[in-house]
């Protein structure tokens, strides 16, 4: 079986010769349309998306380097809120003795409970 050699047009001529149709046979290549405009739309390369993701990260790095006390409390009030049915259950001080209890140097700083 000989190969053909096809030239295969871009995809910018494809979507010029479907929008110069009749508008009557274009509605027999809706899909096809939809596809050509689908694949107009997808990047060619990862770079934008790199892009993104890099500057995603120097924004949480620039966020979590800006981290002081006033902000970290109120995060802490933020999540007590949003998780109250859980918080409404514990007991505080079992709390502050488990937390003393783990290292000796809070024993200095807290005392004993």
């Amino acid at each position: 079986m000989r190969q053909q050699n096809w030239e295969l047009p871009s995809l910018d001529v494809v979507a010029t010769k479907l929008l110069s149709v009749d508008p009557v046979i274009r509605k027999m290549f809706d899909q096809i349309e939809q596809l050509v405009r689908l694949l107009l739309t997808i990047p060619t390369s990862s770079g934008e998306a790199e892009r993104s993701f890099c500057s995603l990260r120097r924004l949480k790095t620039y966020l979590r380097s800006r981290m002081k006390q006033n902000h970290l409390n109120h995060l802490t009030v933020l999540v007590l809120h949003v998780h109250k049915d859980k918080v409404d259950t514990l007991d505080v001080d079992e709390v502050e003795k488990a937390f003393i209890a783990k290292y000796d140097s809070r024993h200095a700083t807290f005392g004993r409970l």
